[in-house]
């Protein structure tokens, strides 16, 4: 299942970088997840596929054309998505304050991510696995 699995790797994303903040918060290195919403791009064409499949061609036909492809009305703009993601990475007030572990949805605004994202034995699995499969491969 194409959406099960999408949503597993963004859990994934959340996951990992929880683990990193935990990791290296003694060094002052700040590590927060993004979610960056619906943002106007070619993976809309997809969801507008998933969308004619369980509710027809209709449904898909009025997200592809009237909904994604118009930024602010459902879906973002790349150049306003995109402000969450530059917030994170150089905010001066998350820099001043020391902010790491946290979530931000669009746009530049912390949210509580899924509950599963901060189970530690996830975390730890999830970091574990990484480094088996990255010393094998």
């Amino acid at each position: 299942d194409r959406a099960k699995a999408y949503g597993q790797s963004k859990l994934a994303n959340v996951l990992f970088a929880q683990e990193l903040a935990e990791r290296v918060q003694d060094k002052g290195i700040l590590v927060n997840s993004i979610h960056p919403g619906v943002v106007e791009t070619e993976l809309g064409r997809h969801i507008a596929d998933g969308v004619k499949s369980v509710l027809g061609d209709a449904a898909g036909d009025f997200l592809k054309d009237e909904v994604l492809p118009k930024g602010g009305r459902g879906s973002w703009l790349p150049s306003d998505a995109a402000l969450t993601q530059i917030y994170a990475a150089v905010g001066p007030k998350l820099k001043a304050a020391k902010t790491t572990g946290k979530y931000f949805h669009p746009i530049a605004r912390e949210h509580e991510a899924d509950p599963h994202s901060k189970n530690k034995t996830l975390q730890k699995h999830l970091w574990e696995l990484t480094e088996k499969f990255i010393a094998e491969h």
